[in-house]
């Protein structure tokens, strides 16, 4: 197994339990691991093969995130999610001007042309 199979097998591991944002520090740290590792002389597959299954390994991952998450209080859980609510509103408050310029802008080329 190549470092990007390892790395892409454990990025869909992590993204089905946590999410690609909780996920990517992850990858992150695990892509630079390997790359130290190799620095030092392993050959790839060396690394790979000692770091194990990545499927077993965003298990494991996934485990220590979601008790982490149960240790969250219902007051830090509902921060998290009126933060998101937010970001989301943000988004399609943006996206629905975007919507209704160009609705407006299709409008008076469609006038224009009755006249």
């Amino acid at each position: 197994m190549t470092k990007q199979e390892f790395l892409t097998e454990l990025q869909r591991a992590l993204n089905g339990r946590m999410g690609s944002r909780a996920a990517a520090p992850h990858i992150s740290y695990y892509q630079e691991y390997i790359e130290i590792e190799m620095r030092k002389g392993l050959k790839e597959e060396e690394v790979i093969n000692s770091l194990g299954s990545p499927r077993l390994l965003g298990k494991s991952i996934g485990d220590a995130f979601d008790r982490a998450e149960q240790k969250s209080t219902p007051k830090e859980k509902a921060a998290g999610y009126g933060l998101q609510i937010l970001r989301y509103g943000k988004i399609l408050g943006r996206r629905c001007g975007q919507i209704g310029t160009e609705t407006l802008r299709r409008a008076k080329v469609w006038f224009d042309r009755l006249n």
